[in-house]
């Protein structure tokens, strides 16, 4: 599931996603730490009573898009008291955002099955995880090792910003799962997403392939 929400998570200006079911009543996220969970679970909650009005109005909303001054709100159906939403910047490209989370949809609606039939370890895997601040990542391996080789080839390509970036970057991506090598190749995608040059970006993933 986590990895799932991480997919969309990993988009350009996307700050963040979670997953509500009802039964049993469970919160996967990948939002930041100031999101909290109860306010997740009731906007959550109110969302899936808009898709429980498509039988008595006769309707088949599936998806709800909620644009404000400071965000971008969209929420997807995924099955009965299965909620997916994602919370974007206002300026987020709408059809890729759009295009990734219907793309995985079937995917998520499987894994709530999975989950429905076995809560219990879903709850205890929950239990287990912990996420890394910044700080204290990139002093433990593997992100210690490789970080000065990511800003490194990443400031050959777009300059003295790129100390800034690395940090914004690495704390979006350790905001949405572990700090684990596995995952270097979607840190390594949204640096890319960064540069704006196809020949710098070429020279970049070349340089950093000796760390993924």
């Amino acid at each position: 599931m986590e990895a799932l929400l991480q997919e969309i998570t990993m988009l350009p200006r996307v700050r963040g996603a979670f997953f509500s079911m009802a039964e049993p009543s469970l919160l996967f996220s990948e939002m930041p730490a100031n999101y909290q969970p109860e306010t997740m679970k009731q906007l959550g909650a109110s969302l899936e009573r808009i898709f429980r009005m498509n039988g008595p109005c006769r309707l088949s909303v599936n998806s709800v898009e909620m644009l404000f001054d400071d965000s971008l709100l969209l929420a997807k159906q995924a099955g009965p008291g299965s909620t997916l939403v994602i919370i974007a910047e206002p300026d987020t490209n709408f059809d890729l955002l759009n295009m990734t989370s219907a793309m995985l949809i079937g995917e998520l609606r499987n894994s709530a099955e999975k989950i429905r039939q076995n809560p219990a370890k879903a709850q205890q895997v929950m239990g287990q995880k912990r996420k890394l601040d910044y700080e204290e990542a990139k002093e433990e391996e593997p992100l210690k090792s490789a970080l000065p080789i990511f800003q490194e080839s990443l400031a050959r390509a777009i300059g003295p910003i790129a100390a800034m970036v690395i940090r914004e970057t690495v704390e979006k991506w350790l905001a949405t799962g572990e700090c684990d090598k596995s995952r270097f190749p979607a840190l390594a995608e949204a640096l890319c997403r960064e540069i704006e040059d196809p020949p710098m970006e070429q020279e970049f993933r070349a340089n950093i392939a000796k760390v993924l």
